[in-house]
């Protein structure tokens, strides 16, 4: 006779959705979807790059409340597919190497404190801020790189409001 524990009676599901809404301004989902067609044709020739957006990322197994949904993030060394979401323990515990958020007024705070210590957990290499407003970062983008378990500032060369660059190695 097999006894099942009450933990395996019961199935953790991991939505798509968390029945909400999304809230984006027109600018912010232009540029959500103008970021992922972009760099899903820059690396159209590899088999071994997801790119996505706005989906959840679960981080725990076992665990459905583990989840962040960056704005746009790529993972690399993980097959280019569609999926519903992304489960790291089914990826070969692989977690995504760039994320970047697209930064407004209500996501400001999120974006510069709380999302880089989680992001930082998960081992994500490179986290950049984008406003396309100018309203709440200085520059309009901001980069990060994980070293050392630390994030440092990746140097911006700004040469004027919407025009900069920065280098990644």
């Amino acid at each position: 006779m097999t006894i099942l524990t009450q933990a395996e009676q019961l199935e953790i599901e991991y939505p798509s959705s968390d029945g909400e809404p999304m809230a984006e301004s027109d600018i912010t989902r232009d540029y959500i979807t103008y970021s992922v067609e972009a760099v899903k044709l820059y690396f159209q020739e590899r088999s071994d790059v997801y790119v996505s957006a706005n989906s959840f990322i679960y981080y725990e197994e076992g665990n459905n409340q583990a989840v962040v949904a960056p704005d746009i993030y790529v993972v690399f060394g993980v097959a280019t597919r569609q999926r519903d979401n992304y489960k790291v323990w089914e990826e070969g515990g692989i977690t995504p190497d760039f994320v970047l958020e697209i930064t407004s007024e209500t996501t400001q705070t999120k974006d510069q404190e709380t999302k880089p210590k989680n992001y930082r957990s998960l081992g994500i290499r490179e986290y950049f801020q984008y406003d396309p407003s100018g309203d709440y970062l200085n520059p309009i983008l901001q980069g990060v790189r994980l070293i050392n378990n630390q994030y440092e500032p990746i140097a911006a060369n700004n040469i004027a409001f919407d025009t900069l660059w920065l280098v990644v190695q």
